[in-house]
């Protein structure tokens, strides 16, 4: 903060002198009012130039030229790499037109550009100003490509798509706000580089004439007399200097805060100990506590569940623990990991949401590398494939050249335990591991983890609300409520019991279905991934879609809502076939088809407050006014069991069970005829799970037809009519036979 502090002291000390140097120059920057190149002394305290002008005076006039062509250049370059670079990150069709002129530009030096903007124009402010322009836009334009083509799949931007949207409403609205780590991350490079160009093409000849003031003209003009009069030239060379440095010193602090870390996993070889967190208390910096005085002790190769409700302090229990606290939280107590000799990594991580995990940037078999190389462990030919075959992934050379987003979210769930495994760790922490997991999955995910318990003795410490699932790899179980311990205890036999459901099925026979699927094929990069399935759906109905990670669960329901075009078939909505992309759906079709993201940090814009995520339905889809508005968010939020005034908060604010209890509170705005639900209660603890299912029965009774995307058997058991199981090679509709509770 004191580094950030002086250098936002010093670059506001630099702009200070170009706006107030002119009101305070002794002399006219342009009248010769001495001999030249007169040494520093009294009357002119830099001494004069090449012609007898006072340095100080022109010095103090010079920067304004510098910085107002330099501001207004980045202005322009950033309005046109923005909007390129958006335009180009959307909409793949006039992709290649933007960008192939870009990349030719790109590879063009800067100051030939200059030598022929400034034949064409004249050497000046113009010339200088139009070459540092296109200097910097191309540069931006493919910054700015790459990161929306990262935010696109985001899931709180299909849903601005499925509820159509317009593209500059979803470039600005949606996109922008969270490019700002981009741009800033840019924007001090950037502003170097185009001070860099106006400076040169100034000191070139190319920028202003003299007799105007400017600090790279005082440079070129007083070359000739640096041994009389050394400050003519280093004045301005200096203060150039200061300039650029500190805008990139401040801009690196600004993008990246200082992180305050009070507590840190301390590893502590040949200990003897997995874990240890003794008095483990976190506070906010208004003082308010988080969690409250949690203490645990798990020896080497034990597990330890921590469960409650969402937003009981679980995910703030591993930070402390992982010594990863977010800024603004401080935690005090201590926690130690031990590690015996033979363990080389002391923590491993699999965070809830896999593709937040993974660089989409590198391929599969890279980012393994990049970890074994980083982890100071010896590299064999085989070990990315070793590590890929651990966790049950194919290994070759294929899968390896994946990139994150050609996954399914199993598949990248396991590439990250994959990771996390590496160098068998003193202690993995896993949250939520069984989360979108089919039930074959979730048997050999236990049982592989069960194998390297045994077999490492590494300590787990797993994030669930799947007690049940996980029992054979969990020995104590850690109970939060509000930050504050609940129970800590032993594992018994009632914990690997699910609780029993009651099964209610509307009886919906004879209704007319409201959607119909025939014959519907969906492909990725021309490879099928369902053949042909059909099925029909009647108001009040609830069609199940289950499968194995990577049968095509996810793409179906986005096949039905426009936002992955179907290869062939029909999708008909009360007898009307809709057009297989979003955008050429009418208004009326895109409300009546909702489909709420499976992955809820990924379902909402961290950059806009809930209140306003799930008023834009309303307006946009039902014309409600602002007030009207307003008061039917509230209503929404009550009804899916969050507290009204959580509209205020961001999505950062909230935990994964209340992130996606807002998705679905969004998706209910627009009053739709189908709900398609994409493993909605996974991150739910089992009360709001039940709130959830509840709530989806009662409107189904009232109508509303369900396709929900589950493995959770207390969704299966009491909302699905019938399934659908993508893993038979011809799959059919099966209707579910209801079984009583008991």
């Amino acid at each position: 903060m004191v580094k950030r502090t002086g250098w936002a002291l010093v670059l506001t000390g630099i702009l200070s002198v170009v706006a107030l140097g002119p009101f305070v120059a002794p002399y006219s920057p342009t009248a010769s009012v001495a001999a030249p190149y007169r040494p520093p002394g009294p009357g002119h305290l830099l001494g004069t130039d090449v012609v007898g002008r006072d340095v100080l005076s022109r010095l103090l006039h010079g920067g304004w030229s510098l910085v107002s062509i330099s501001a207004l250049s980045l202005v322009i370059a950033y309005a046109l790499g923005l909007t390129l670079g958006l335009l180009a990150g959307l909409r793949s069709r006039v992709d290649p037109w933007i960008m192939r002129p870009v990349d030719a530009i790109v590879v063009i030096p800067w100051f030939l550009v200059l030598a022929v903007t400034a034949t064409a124009l004249g050497p000046g402010a113009a010339a200088v100003l139009l070459t540092s322009s296109l200097a910097a836009a191309p540069w931006i334009a493919r910054i700015v490509r790459t990161a929306v083509h990262d935010i696109a799949g985001a899931g709180y931007v299909e849903s601005a798509r499925a509820r159509g949207e317009p593209l500059w409403r979803i470039a600005v609205v949606e996109i922008l706000p969270n490019l700002r780590g981009v741009v800033l991350a840019d924007a001090g490079v950037r502003l170097s580089g185009v001070i860099s160009v106006v400076a040169v093409g100034g000191f070139l000849g190319l920028g202003l004439r003299s007799p105007a003031p400017d600090w790279a003209l005082m440079i070129t003009e007083n070359r000739p007399g640096f041994g009389m009069q050394p400050w003519s030239v280093l004045a301005p060379a200096l203060l150039i200097m200061v300039l650029v440095v500190s805008v990139n010193m401040l801009s690196d602090r600004v993008i990246a805060p200082p992180r305050r870390r009070n507590s840190t996993a301390a590893p502590q070889p040949d200990t003897g100990e997995g874990l240890r967190a003794e008095q483990l208390t976190v506070r906010a910096d208004a003082g308010r506590v988080l969690l409250e005085e949690v203490s645990v002790r798990l020896a080497p190769g034990r597990g330890l569940a921590v469960i409650g409700p969402s937003g009981a302090g679980k995910t703030t229990f591993v930070s402390a623990v992982l010594g990863a606290l977010p800024p603004g939280l401080s935690a005090s107590g201590t926690v130690t990991i031990g590690r015996s000799g033979r363990l080389r990594r002391a923590v491993g991580f699999v965070p809830q949401d896999p593709a937040a995990g993974l660089n989409p940037a590198l391929r599969i078999g890279t980012s393994i590398a990049e970890i074994i190389r980083a982890s100071g462990l010896e590299r064999t030919g085989d070990d990315v494939t070793a590590a890929l075959r651990r966790v049950g992934l194919p290994g070759d050379r294929a899968f390896r050249r994946r990139f994150p987003h050609e996954l399914s979210g199993g598949q990248q769930q396991r590439v990250l335990l994959a990771m996390a495994m590496i160098g068998d760790p003193a202690v993995v922490v896993l949250d939520e591991p069984t989360t979108g997991l089919d039930l074959r999955a979730r048997v050999d995910l236990v049982e592989m983890l069960n194998a390297v318990r045994r077999d490492a003795a590494t300590s787990f410490v797993i994030i669930t609300h799947d007690l049940p699932g996980i029992t054979p790899l969990v020995d104590d179980v850690l109970e939060l409520d509000a930050g504050r311990v609940v129970s800590y205890r032993p594992i018994s036999d009632s914990d690997s019991r699910a609780a029993a459901v009651t099964v209610r099925k509307p009886q919906c026979s004879g209704r007319e279905p409201i959607l119909q699927v025939e014959a519907l094929t969906v492909a990725y990069r021309s490879r099928n991934i369902v053949d042909s399935i059909s099925f029909d759906l009647a108001p009040g109905s609830c069609l199940a879609l289950t499968g194995v990670s990577g049968a095509g669960k996810t793409t179906v329901a986005r096949a039905l809502t426009g936002l992955h075009p179907a290869a062939s078939g029909t999708i008909r909505l009360d007898g009307t076939v809709l057009p297989p992309g979003t955008d050429e759906r009418t208004t009326p079709h895109r409300r009546a088809l909702q489909l709420i993201p499976q992955n809820p940090a990924t379902a909402l814009n961290p950059a806009h407050r809930i209140g306003t995520q799930i008023r834009r339905p309303l307006t946009l889809l039902r014309g409600m006014e602002t007030t009207t508005a307003d008061l039917e968010v509230s209503r929404l939020l009550t009804e899916v069991g969050l507290d009204p005034d959580l509209a205020t908060l961001r999505p950062g604010e909230l935990s994964g069970g209340q992130q996606q209890r807002v998705a679905l509170a969004r998706a209910l705005a627009a009053d739709p005829q189908i709900l398609i639900c994409d493993e909605i209660t996974a991150s739910l603890d089992a009360k709001s799970q039940q709130t959830v299912i509840d709530l989806l029965d009662q409107l189904r009774r009232g109508g509303l037809a369900l396709l929900v995307v589950s493995h959770q058997s207390a969704v299966l058991d009491q909302l699905a009519d019938v399934v659908l199981d993508l893993d038979d090679p011809d799959p059919i509709v099966r209707e579910v036979t209801a079984r009583a509770a008991g």
